[in-house]
């Protein structure tokens, strides 16, 4: 039996609610953020991540991030930074990027033929593989770079990693 592959978090999405209330003109005036519909949108130097607040709804939605301590202290400095209170920040955990590499390149043409969940993306020269049963949308490149989208945790993907990875060996996939 081989091992699982090993999973790496690309990117995290984390959102905070705050008890402050953020006003939409006062933080495009102050922090130099960009109004983008009914969002407000902060681009963030170091570290670099993308807030996206809104207002209506006393939101802070970080990208870009991987660790929520990270997270959180980007969200506290931006609050500190406008002179407000950080305190009692609600975290709340969104879907994850995470990526592995499979033990060998994937073919895909015949995994198309033998997967019903997958279908070829022509553009991208990968397969996209719709797993119901971890709540994933995975993308399988030629050389066995394999990413999950929109994945609930790392144990999800690490499990899925190692469901497709033993599929494409009994399906005989690698090359």
């Amino acid at each position: 039996m081989m091992a699982g592959p090993t999973i790496t978090v690309e990117n995290q999405v984390f959102r905070y609610r705050t008890s402050v209330v953020l006003e939409s003109e006062r933080l495009v005036e102050e922090t130099r953020a960009v109004l983008s519909g009914n969002l407000v949108v902060k681009q963030m130097r170091q570290p670099p991540y993308i807030l996206l607040i809104d207002s209506s709804e006393g939101t802070i939605t970080v990208h870009g991030a991987v660790k929520e301590d990270l997270a959180r202290m980007a969200v506290s400095e931006f609050l500190l930074g406008l002179g407000e209170s950080d305190g009692g920040l609600r975290t709340e955990f969104g879907p994850m990027t995470a990526s592995c590499d499979m033990p060998s390149g994937i073919d895909l043409e015949k995994a198309v033929k033998n997967i019903s969940e997958a279908r070829y993306e022509e553009r991208l020269d990968a397969i996209r593989i719709a797993d119901m049963d971890h709540e994933v949308e995975i993308l399988v490149f030629r050389n066995g770079r394999t990413i999950f989208l929109d994945a609930l945790s790392r144990r999800i993907s690490e499990r899925a990693a190692e469901f497709w990875a033993r599929r494409f060996e009994r399906s005989r996939l690698y090359t």
